[in-house]
């Protein structure tokens, strides 16, 4: 890492930032899968069907 890595290896506790950042990370993921998997089909269904209709402002140019 260079400088940075010769200035915080010589700090106490340091790898406390790692891990924490790392489960922050790792809670946010999950929350995020678990939101999505939980999405009702009827709402995909109408993004996807959202995307093939036509758009009439793009007509207009």
């Amino acid at each position: 890492m260079g400088f940075v890595g010769e200035v915080l290896s010589n700090e106490n506790g340091i790898q406390w930032y790692y891990i924490i950042g790392m489960i922050i990370f790792i809670i946010l993921f999950i929350v995020l899968i678990i939101k999505v998997v939980r999405i009702p089909k009827s709402d995909l269904l109408h993004f996807k069907e959202s995307i093939l209709e036509n758009d009439n402002t793009a007509d207009s140019n």
